[in-house]
């Protein structure tokens, strides 16, 4: 597919209408995602034709509310999504990932104030949920400055919605129970600097830089979780708002679908890749056998326990009760294990590629790269098995995860 041709089928395509037609579009555009994937590592950042292409595909729409346009897809859809485009460019991934949760946001927000921010369902929200900034009160709003890291797929947002202390005379804000109260302010990308530090290992077309606000003023209607805002939050209009960390649902298809690519691509290598000193492919070798069986057990191991979980958790939430413990605990482990199963089995096929492997721009070796980046992500970290643990012995977790 020509560049020409690829414009053009994005010009004549309509964003998916329904939900039945999301997981066939997100593989439809992977010759898009696939051609541009060494241009965005260049530039730090997915192409803007990358973007266009998942917009097409209703990414980022897809976890829109139905009333604001929309498609409030079930939770194994939006996983699947996310792995699909994943497979194709594990940047591209992290970007529809990170630039849906604009859908989940406007979902527990007032309507009103949902569609002065999401106009268009397509649009794309970066947010840093670290509270590295100030919210100075003042009267009709509040003055907003700091600088938050990782602030993934910024250079492509309409919003961006940093976490922030309130302020007040230069102090923090206490809380009810003597904690600094924390608020999510909501700025036009076109208000903040973007710092160009996202100069990394792996993931480099997410354009995770470091966001700079400089004393600006945003309206208290903008600032979520204010007391100012003279709004109280919206009842969630369907089940997919309800529990405020289902935004994680689709988080382990992109590091799953990293995975997924690095095994396709050994055994494209295997079945054309003579061994050395002989004329037998090395496909024939019983090593090499047994390392690509282990590693498609633990991805569809691994997969099978994201699927199944998420699953479980949408139909509790479709009945309309609450997440037990035990439930959100087994969704944090699902998610913890499918990032690190999916590394190992990453990790496994780089090694067994061979020199092939070691030379950019092979898929293998961006893949190497990009899983490598996932699985050190703070929420990731190995750490996270501890809360499980203390699930299972009947102890507090002390986890802001695992809140119902």
């Amino acid at each position: 597919m020509t560049k020409k041709e690829a414009d053009e089928i994005l010009v004549l395509s309509k964003p998916p209408e329904s939900v039945g037609e999301l997981r066939a579009a997100a593989q439809a555009i992977a010759p898009i995602l696939i051609e541009d994937a060494e241009e965005g590592e260049r530039a730090c950042s997915v192409t803007p034709r990358a973007v266009r292409a998942m917009q097409r595909a209703g990414a980022f729409r897809m976890t829109m509310p139905i009333a604001l346009g929309g498609l409030e897809a079930d939770p194994v859809t939006q996983y699947d999504v996310i792995e699909a485009i994943s497979v194709a460019d594990g940047s591209a991934g992290w970007v529809a990932m990170i630039g849906s949760d604009a859908g989940y946001f406007a979902g527990r927000i007032p309507l009103d104030l949902a569609k002065e921010l999401f106009p268009d369902p397509d649009s794309l929200a970066s947010g840093v949920s670290t509270p590295s900034g100030q919210a100075e009160a003042v009267e009709g709003g509040y003055r907003v400055k700091g600088r938050w890291a990782f602030a993934s797929c910024c250079r492509h947002a309409a919003v961006f919605k940093p976490a922030c202390v309130v302020t007040q005379k230069g102090q923090p804000v206490m809380d009810a129970e003597g904690r600094p109260e924390l608020v999510t302010a909501v700025l036009p990308i076109d208000e903040v600097e973007i710092i160009d530090n996202w100069h990394t290992t792996g993931l480099c077309g997410t354009g995770s830089n470091d966001i700079e606000i400089h004393d600006v003023f945003v309206p208290a209607r903008r600032v979520v979780g204010s007391a100012m805002s003279g709004s109280k939050p919206a009842e969630p209009v369907g089940p997919l708002y309800t529990y405020w960390m289902m935004l994680m649902c689709n988080v382990a298809g992109v590091p799953m679908g990293i995975a997924r690519r690095a095994i396709d691509e050994v055994c494209a290598i295997a079945n054309t890749k003579v061994a050395y000193g002989t004329k037998n492919l090395i496909r024939e070798d019983p090593l090499l056998q047994m390392r690509l069986g282990r590693a498609e057990t633990i991805w569809h191991a691994a997969r099978a326990f994201l699927i199944e979980t998420i699953e479980e958790m949408w139909q509790v939430l479709l009945r309309g009760d609450e997440l037990p413990l035990d439930l959100r605990s087994r969704f944090r482990q699902c998610n913890l294990n499918g990032f690190h199963a999916a590394h190992e089995v990453t990790d496994s096929m780089h090694a067994l590629a061979g020199s092939k492997a070691f030379y950019r721009p092979h898929p293998l070796e961006r893949a190497f790269r990009d899983s490598t980046v996932a699985a050190n992500h703070l929420l990731v970290r190995e750490n996270g098995y501890s809360e499980i643990g203390r699930v299972s012995l009947g102890i507090d977790p002390q986890s802001f995860v695992l809140a119902g």
